[in-house]
């Protein structure tokens, strides 16, 4: 079959699902449930790995979202802790094959349903080496947790935030253990982060909603960020924008804008900012500065304007704020956000 008669007709590209995970108190509920259940796992599996031997690096390793959502981990890890910190795609970690992936080394997998195979795959690569593997997954009997040692799982309920937190559990519990009073005060951050979120996505609804409203013609989408929020750019792009919506869209580091993507700068260009209050904010500021120079086709998501959340959060609340943005979209461009051409229908 050629590839081009997989496309879905206009009629089924419409009439395909598209729930609004921000409807009502669903997004606390699933938080909630995820913390309850996803805490004593979490710290049960850091006491029984680094208790078990010296461990001198942690890998972190998955594809398209699930490498992104992992990011903000190896942020705080690589702020807080000692150990070496890696974040590589599923594909490169297996051809690449680091030398410091060995029996001192953990090596966290994440993939959503525990089936991507090219994740499995580097799972069972690392496997041969003496590392210990941790599948961060929600599929619990799948391909990936045969592959691996442990199993740090969450519910299938939503697909990014609860991955996000119960890896976030992993990281503080570990600095916990290692005496960083940074761990304990995430975990009790972590614990109030599902009100604070609600009330957060209450808030933006209507910006959100108006957003897209303004920006729904528009054919490429830029999208800048940097610290914590480094893969959330990156993870907007190829999977909201391109797998979901697609729509062309490139993303940049605001660290990296002046080395060369500011020359295509222009006032039809649509530029999208995601920041936070941490220490690199200085980085967004200067980026969108120079942008509001060029177009008002700029729209700014914020972290940093709610005081009471920490900046270590900030990937929660860009998640809500976006999301009325993205389903909103998809809304008005009558393509949901479960659509797809290629993914899952051919081999590749």
């Amino acid at each position: 079959m050629a590839l081009e008669n997989l496309t879905p007709s206009d009629e089924e590209i419409k009439s395909a699902p598209n729930p609004n995970y921000l409807d009502g108190d669903y997004l606390k509920g699933v938080l909630e449930m995820t913390f309850r259940d996803g805490n004593p796992v979490a710290e049960k599996l850091v006491e029984e790995i680094f208790s078990s031997r010296q461990i001198e690096s942690i890998y972190l390793v998955g594809a398209g979202g699930s490498n992104s959502y992992i990011e903000p981990v190896k942020y705080i890890l690589d702020k807080y802790c000692d150990l070496r910190v890696e974040r590589i795609n599923s594909t490169e970690f297996e051809t690449r094959r680091p030398k410091p992936v060995n029996e001192k080394a953990v090596v966290l997998f994440t993939s959503h349903n525990g089936e991507t195979e090219d994740t499995v795959v580097a799972a069972q690569w690392a496997k041969t080496t003496g590392a210990i593997t941790v599948a961060l997954t929600a599929g619990h009997e799948s391909g990936l947790v045969e592959a691996c040692d442990h199993l740090l799982p969450y519910s299938k309920e939503l697909p990014g935030m609860p991955k996000t937190m119960v890896a976030y559990l992993f990281a503080a519990h570990f600095l916990k253990r290692s005496g960083s009073p940074v761990g304990a005060q995430l975990i009790a951050d972590l614990e109030a982060m599902p009100a604070k979120l609600h009330d957060i996505k209450n808030a933006e609804r209507d910006r959100g909603i108006e957003l897209a409203h303004k920006y729904k013609d528009e054919n490429i989408y830029y999208v800048l960020s940097s610290g914590i929020l480094s893969a959330l750019n990156y993870q907007y792009s190829i999977c909201i924008f391109n797998e979901m919506l697609w729509l062309d869209a490139s993303d940049i580091h605001t660290g990296e804008f002046r080395h060369g993507p500011y020359e295509v700068a222009d006032a039809d260009m649509a530029y999208v900012f995601l920041m936070d209050g941490g220490d690199n904010r200085k980085l967004d500021e200067r980026a969108l500065k120079f942008t509001q120079r060029v177009t008002d086709k700029i729209i700014t998501f914020d972290a940093g304007k709610y005081n009471n959340v920490s900046p270590l959060l900030s990937p929660f609340v860009i998640g809500v704020t976006w999301y009325w943005f993205a389903h909103t979209l998809s809304v008005l461009r009558e393509h949901p956000l479960s659509v797809r051409r290629y993914m899952w229908k051919v081999a590749y």
